[in-house]
């Protein structure tokens, strides 16, 4: 009796300390737009590249202090079958960028929280999986949600600022790039630690940036600083948080923590940027919030997914 005791106090300390990191990654996930905003003299191939690299470093340095470098090492053939989901990632990364810089904050975070859904569509298309019916409904819900918010920008809202409808569809797109990015990652399987692959993809996605780059807007001290806070806090280190809970908590109960980026990224930008939230955003985000809710649900009795998470990198 009193041995069952103690495994169930320490199963609520492993998950109150999973869901406290948990809960970290996302304030620093979802203040990431904040700091984008603070630089917009320069061009969105420049951030992401600069943010993937601070990443790297971190990573490398995050793995050196905890004497882990020997887990970053990977064969060639190994690192070939990274290069997909690299480009992937840069993509996802690019267009996200540029979605907070075309649209509200909020509209970008919900529309990418998408994912999922054409996560599931595709699988039943191409990768022949079953759905559910109560997975149909989430996605029948999720694309009403999206679409109320595309909806409601083109239509025009000068009174919230005008319309957004272009950074809503890169947002769209940016979404469907994670989804791409998941499946790649999971037909690829697991093979290694989530920092292993993590550091590999950002390492890929810098090279592959590296032209998009370019030399638009003068790098200040300050906006160096905004882009190490990128790359180091709002990337790296909001990941290694990540894949600690994990260890804590299951994976389930960590996305559904995820939700409530798309509620922290909208407070946040009407608090520090005066962003204006409308109707659209508001139900629209509600409705990807309850059909992401029921695909969770749904995936709680399949087997605990592995650390490197598809939902760690934004």
């Amino acid at each position: 009796m009193g041995d069952n005791t103690e495994g169930e106090m320490m199963d609520v300390q492993d998950d109150v300390r999973g869901v406290i990191y948990t809960f970290i990654g996302v304030v620093l996930w979802s203040i990431l737009g904040i700091f984008v905003r603070q630089v917009p003299e320069l061009s969105s191939g420049l951030i992401i590249l600069y943010r993937f690299i601070f990443a790297s470093l971190v990573l490398l340095l995050y793995a050196v202090v905890t004497k882990r470098l020997p887990m970053l090492r990977v064969s060639k053939s190994e690192l070939v079958r990274l290069i997909i989901p690299g480009v992937l990632i840069a993509f996802t990364i690019y267009t996200y960028t540029v979605g907070i810089k075309n649209t509200t904050i909020a509209n970008t975070v919900f529309l990418q929280q998408l994912a999922p859904i054409y996560v599931l569509i595709i699988s039943y298309f191409f990768l022949k999986e079953d759905i559910t019916r109560r997975t149909t409904l989430a996605v029948l819900i999720g694309i009403t949600g999206g679409f109320l918010i595309l909806w409601y920008d083109y239509g025009g809202a000068v009174e919230f600022g005008g319309t957004h409808f272009f950074g809503d569809l890169v947002a769209t797109a940016s979404g469907f790039g994670w989804a791409t990015y998941t499946i790649a990652m999971r037909l690829l399987g697991k093979t290694h630690e989530g920092i292993t692959s993590t550091f590999w993809l950002f390492l890929f996605a810098a090279i592959i940036t590296l032209p998009f780059g370019g030399t638009s807007g003068m790098i200040t001290g300050y906006s160096l600083a905004m882009l190490f806070i990128m790359g180091s806090f709002c990337t790296a280190l909001s990941f290694i948080l990540y894949n600690i809970a994990l260890r804590h908590l299951e994976a389930a109960k960590a996305s559904v923590i995820v939700l409530l980026e798309g509620v922290l990224s909208g407070i946040w930008a009407y608090l520090i940027l005066a962003e204006k939230v409308n109707p659209g955003t508001i139900i629209g985000g509600a409705l990807i919030i309850v059909a992401t809710g029921i695909i969770i649900q749904e995936s709680r009795a399949k087997p605990r997914e592995a650390p490197y998470e598809e939902g760690v990198i934004e």
